[in-house]
């Protein structure tokens, strides 16, 4: 079992900055407009929020925990992933995961399946927040394909089923 002590500031970062940086890369595989996008948004923060109620695993629990002071706000620990250009943004974010992911691994391997099953559960609740096509939220998916074949990609990438 781990704690933040555990780790590097740049490895806690990235434990940290996992499931939202999991939210934003279904967010950039297909934007749903601005109220779609804070709908998406919102959900990462109740997904980790949800963590801390039912979690037993150390390392969750306290990064819940220091969300909790921080009011669930992760901008202070969150890592860079560069703007505006998609695929940079989406390959940094793979790598922070990666990191996070190889961190715990390392240090806390009992942790690590659990860990990474929370991480692709925030990212599903991102692909539900929000209606995809439609008009005025009538019709529409609740997930798209776009959004499918990321949670695809990334529950790949985490070594896990989506």
């Amino acid at each position: 079992m781990s704690k933040k002590g555990d780790y590097t500031s740049d490895e806690w970062k990235s434990i940290t900055g996992a499931p939202y940086l999991a939210g934003l890369l279904i967010t950039m595989a297909d934007p749903s407009g601005i109220g779609g996008v804070m709908k998406e948004a919102l959900a990462v923060g109740r997904a980790v929020a949800a963590a801390g109620a039912s979690e037993r695993t150390e390392v969750i629990q306290s990064l819940v925990e220091g969300l909790k002071a921080a009011g669930f706000s992760a901008s202070h620990e969150l890592p860079d992933v560069p703007r505006g250009d998609l695929a940079s943004a989406k390959a940094a974010a793979f790598g922070h995961l990666d990191q996070a992911i190889a961190a715990i691994s390392a240090k806390s391997p009992a942790e690590a399946d659990a860990y990474k099953a929370w991480v692709l559960a925030a990212a599903k609740k991102v692909s539900e927040a929000a209606k995809e096509g439609g008009f005025l939220g009538f019709g529409g998916t609740l997930v798209s394909e776009k959004e499918q074949a990321a949670l695809k990609e990334l529950s790949g990438r985490l070594g896990l089923k989506a």
